[in-house]
C-alpha cells in the first residue's frame, strides 16, 4: 500500500455512490448505512475511498461501477469546485479552476494542464503511488463527463487517454465511455485534448457568480486539513535515501530525525510496510531515468541499491511484469 493510502478524498463522494446504490435498490448493506453516516464535510482516507469501491463492485457484478459512478458525477458531487467550474467562461478556464482548487476533492497528486506534442495533456503522476483502479475510471470517465456538461456537448471527448493500470476486464467500455483511444500501462493518468476545445464557451457561465464561488473556494482552501505531514516527509526521505545509495530504514529515519523503532511504529500506524514503499519510490525514480535514456540499466541499477543489474531487471519485471527494455519501448510507442 503506497503514501497516497494516507491522504484524503472529499465526502460529497459519499452521496454519489449512495444515489447509484439507491438506484440499484441496495440501501439494506453495511456500506449504505456507512456512506450514510459521512457527511459532505467529512474527508475519507484513500484507503476508505478504495474500499467503498471495492465492496460497490462486489455487490454489483453485472457492471463495471468505475464507469458507471463516472458518468453520474454532478457538480453537487464535488461541492463548491463543481459550481465554479459550471460559471467558468470557457473550458479551458475550467480545467485552470480544477487544477487550482483541485485539493478540495483530494489530496495527494495534482493535475497538470499542458502542452505535450501538439495537444493539450491534463495529466496526474504517481509521485504517491498509484491509485486504485476503480478510484482512476471514476476520476477519468468523471472529468470527461463533467466537462460535457460544461459544454453541452455530449459528444466531446478527448482524442487519447492513458491509465497507469494494466489493460483491464472492461477495457471495451472504458473506451466506449472516454470516447477515443484508451492506453494501458502508461507513465501518467492523462487525457489529451485538441487545443481548439479549450475555447469551448461553458454553457452556464457567470462571471458574477464565478467570482463569488471563486472566493469561497479560497476561503475553504484555507480551512482544510493540512494533508498529512507524516506521508510527505516520508516520501521525500525515501528520495534521498536511494539518491544518496543508502535505501534502507536507518537512513529514512535519520533523514527524519526518528529511531528506526520510532519509524517502523509510525508506518505500522499508517497501515505501511518499508519494503513495499522503498520498492515503490524506486520504481519511481528507474521509470525516470529509464525514459531520460541517459543512463545504462547497469547505471540505474546502481544508483537505486541493487546489487547487480538482474537484481534490479527482476525487480522491475515483478513490479511492471516487463523486463525495463521492453517497458521502455512501450511507454515511446
Amino acid at each position: 500500500m503506497g503514501l497516497l493510502a494516507n491522504l484524503q478524498v472529499s465526502g460529497d463522494l459519499a452521496g454519489l455512490v449512495k444515489e447509484y446504490m439507491l438506484g440499484r435498490q441496495l440501501t439494506d448493506s453495511d456500506l449504505y448505512r456507512y456512506l450514510s453516516g459521512l457527511s459532505a464535510n467529512d474527508r475519507m482516507a484513500f484507503r476508505q475511498w478504495w474500499r467503498v469501491l471495492d465492496e460497490l463492485q462486489a455487490l454489483c457484478t453485472d457492471e463495471p461501477v468505475g464507469i458507471a459512478l463516472g458518468k453520474r458525477i454532478r457538480a453537487d458531487y464535488v461541492g463548491v469546485l463543481g459550481h465554479l467550474l459550471l460559471s467558468s467562461e470557457h473550458l479551458n478556464d475550467a480545467l485552470q479552476g480544477f487544477q487550482r482548487y483541485q485539493r478540495l476533492l483530494h489530496d495527494g497528486d495534482r493535475a497538470q494542464i499542458s502542452a505535450k506534442d501538439g495537444w493539450i495533456c491534463m495529466s496526474w503522476t504517481t509521485d504517491y503511488g498509484a491509485s486504485s483502479r476503480l478510484s482512476d475510471e471514476v476520476l477519468v470517465v468523471g472529468v470527461i463527463h463533467f466537462i460535457r456538461t460544461l459544454t453541452a456537448d455530449d459528444a466531446l471527448a478527448p482524442a487519447m487517454v492513458d491509465f497507469t493500470f494494466a489493460e483491464p476486464a472492461e477495457s471495451a467500455e472504458l473506451a466506449d465511455a472516454c470516447g477515443c483511444n484508451v492506453r494501458f500501462s502508461q507513465k501518467t493518468t492523462a487525457l489529451y485534448f485538441k487545443p481548439a476545445d479549450m475555447l469551448l464557451p461553458v454553457q452556464q457561465s457567470n462571471p458574477g457568480t464565478h467570482a463569488l464561488l471563486d472566493q469561497q473556494a479560497q476561503a475553504l482552501m484555507g480551512i482544510l486539513p493540512a494533508e498529512d505531514p507524516f506521508t510527505l516527509n516520508l516520501k521525500h526521505a525515501l528520495l534521498i535515501a536511494i539518491r544518496q545509495g543508502q535505501p534502507d530504514i536507518g537512513c529514512v529515519a535519520r533523514t527524519l530525525h526518528l529511531s528506526e523503532r520510532t519509524l517502523f511504529r509510525r508506518l505500522k500506524a499508517a497501515g505501511l510496510v518499508f519494503s513495499d514503499i522503498m520498492t515503490q519510490a524506486r520504481m519511481q525514480l528507474a521509470k525516470e531515468y529509464l525514459l531520460e535514456g541517459r543512463l545504462t540499466q547497469s547505471e540505474i541499477a546502481l544508483l537505486l541499491g541493487y546489487s547487480e543489474q538482474s537484481a534490479f531487471n527482476r525487480a522491475f519485471k515483478q513490479n511492471t511484469e516487463l523486463p525495463p527494455g521492453v517497458w521502455v519501448k512501450g511507454q515511446r510507442g
